[in-house]
């Protein structure tokens, strides 16, 4: 298994976001997104940035897909969203809590 450190770096040569998890029983998780993977990729607009991210991610209403780059292959996979999803901030303020998502500010640390 890749190290936080080493994910990122992929990351940033890809230019996608480091999947440093994903919260138990959410639709990323059920869709079947996981550990070490990188996010190109959202409705095809890139992921290069936390901003990117977000940007994409509050565009989308019952779903998006995802282009993953996993293993040496680029995947797209479905996420569907729930009707009574949590909004953006609240599901990025619990990645950040449970160490799932980088701080901003980039002052996460290597706990691999």
């Amino acid at each position: 298994m890749r190290s936080r450190t080493e994910l990122s770096r992929l990351a940033a040569a890809l230019g996608g976001l480091p999947v440093l998890g994903c919260l138990d029983g959410s639709p990323a998780a059920q869709a079947g997104v996981r550990y070490g993977d990188i996010l190109l990729a959202i409705d095809g607009a890139p992921t290069t940035t936390w901003d990117d991210f977000l940007s994409a991610r509050s565009k989308t209403k019952d779903g998006f897909l995802a282009r993953i780059f996993r293993d040496g292959v680029e995947l797209e996979i479905h996420v569907k969203l729930r009707e009574h999803q949590a909004g953006v901030a609240e599901v990025l303020s619990a990645l950040i809590e449970q160490g799932v998502m980088p701080l901003p500010s980039g002052g996460e640390g290597d706990n691999n």
